[in-house]
């Protein structure tokens, strides 16, 4: 699969997409204001529903194949491309007990990005564009929590 931009799609039925960095649009869920030297973006409401740890995850690069992905019926998950662009999968909130290969999309991330994935969004770790990565994610992470992750029926999932 080609992963697309996250920009092209409605992410509303993944998540809550933010772009920080876009001044042309007005965007109600985003606040801004400038200075001398400085502009600064943040959002309206909280970026997740519940207190929330910080995590650092270091990637590969495409193309790569994922065989499993996760959820989390806790908590939301931020997901923050720190200086070059990230390539995730997600794929619809279900009832499922697994996520299917025919629902999974690869999304590009830019630095400056935000997606905020509903809970119970399958999802894959993420992966840099065209060099190993650097993200930060925010999540609600204690030990034992109840994250699944589970195999991608009639998977795997390659991304070129």
């Amino acid at each position: 699969m080609k992963p697309i931009e996250i920009t092209s799609i409605d992410f509303s039925e993944y998540g809550i997409f933010y772009d920080m960095l876009d001044t042309n649009k007005l965007n109600p869920n985003i606040n801004r204001s400038s200075g001398d030297g400085w502009k600064d973006s943040n959002t309206v409401i909280p970026i997740i529903d519940t207190h929330a740890n910080i995590g650092f995850t270091i990637g590969t690069s495409c193309p790569f194949t994922a065989t499993m992905m996760e959820r989390h019926a806790h908590t939301q998950e931020a997901l923050f491309c720190s200086d070059s662009p990230i390539v995730f999968l997600v794929s619809k909130a279900t009832n499922l007990n697994e996520p299917l290969a025919e629902d999974v999309l690869p999304v590009i991330l830019m630095p400056g990005q935000i997606a905020v994935l509903h809970r119970n969004t399958w999802h894959s770790s993420a992966h840099g564009l065209k060099k190993s990565c650097l993200y930060y994610y925010l999540a609600l992470c204690y030990k034992n929590e109840p994250t699944e992750w589970k195999d991608i029926k009639n998977g795997p999932i390659r991304v070129e």
